[in-house]
Parts: structure tokens; sequence; C-alpha cells
């Protein structure tokens, strides 16, 4: 990344939650002209060493609730990391897992995966289990009913890691994606 990619980067954050480490994006955008080649040698360090300092982990965890609600059911925990540390991850997603997921090996299915795509939503999914209930409806003409309020609740790691591997991407990225 040059120091011109680092300070645009920096000059065009969002206002978005503060980390651990207190630096608050209008910080950032303020002092783009100054902290553009150090950020820059920092992400460029990060994406060739396989290894992410202790303190870009380190997250603040807070409860977040549906609206309106009641029970401990209800919420579900909102990790908080450190802004650079979520714009480095956002670059190694766009750079490397993004293509790498645009052109599988053939080995891999994608066709029935939404979730961390970038054309992929829960929209996406239901639509697609919509049509497939439809379909099946036309020709079963069965009747039927799903419970999606938890279908995004959990991922399994170990299909996620085994798909990981079989992608054209550079191992230290998935090492990244996984600490982060």
């Amino acid at each position: 990344m040059t120091d011109y990619k680092a300070f645009k980067m920096l000059d065009t954050l969002r206002p978005t939650a503060t980390g651990l480490d207190k630096l608050p994006v209008w910080f950032l955008r303020l002092a783009a002209p100054v902290l553009c080649g150090p950020v820059a040698d920092l992400i460029n360090t990060s994406l060739v060493m396989p290894a992410v300092p202790s303190h870009a982990m380190e997250a603040s965890t807070h409860p977040a609730g549906a609206k309106n609600s009641d029970t401990a059911a209800d919420f579900r925990p909102i990790s908080i990391t450190p802004v650079l540390s979520r714009t480095i991850e956002r670059i190694v997603v766009r750079r490397y897992i993004y293509p790498a997921l645009s052109s599988p090996p053939p080995m891999l299915q994608f066709a029935d995966q939404f979730a961390f795509r970038p054309t992929g939503s829960t929209t996406a999914a239901i639509t697609a289990l919509l049509n497939a209930v439809i379909n099946l409806y036309c020709h079963l003409n069965l009747t039927s009913s799903h419970h999606f309020s938890k279908a995004f609740d959990t991922v399994r790691h170990s299909s996620l890691l085994h798909k990981l591997a079989q992608l054209n991407i550079p191992d230290y990225t998935v090492y990244l994606q996984l600490a982060g």
C-alpha cells in the first residue's frame, strides 16, 4: 500500500465505534497527512508477516439486543476492535478472500453459501430457500413452515477452515482472518 492510498483510506473513514486503542475515526481522519506513511508501513508489514499484534486482536464486547428484547436469548455479542484492525481486515477480504471466492476450485460448491460473500445476504438465502420450498410445494403439493431467527448465529469452523484451505489464497491471510 502506498502512502497516497493510506491517506485516502484514512481520509475517507466513516464514523464508527472506537476500539480499545481509543483512536477515534475523527482523529485518524484529521491526522491522515501525518499518519499515512506509518499506517502504510503497518498495513504492508501486516500483510506479509504471518502474525497479528496482540493489541490489534483485543476487542471490547457488548451485548446488543433486538428491538423490544426482554430475554437474554434476544441478545448477541458485538465485539468492537480497533478501527485500523478493521481497516486491515477489510483490505485482506477485498484483496484475497473475495477474489478467491469468485473463482473457487471446481471441487468447492458455493451455490448454497450466502454468508461471508460479497453478494451474499440473509435476504438472498431466504429468497433461495423460499424458491426451493415453492418448487417442492408445486411438485409435492405439501405445505411446510420454518423458523429462521437463528439461521446465521453460528458458523461450523471446521467446514470454513476446510474450504479456506482449498482456496487459492496465501496461508497468512487465512491466519489474519481467523485471528481478527
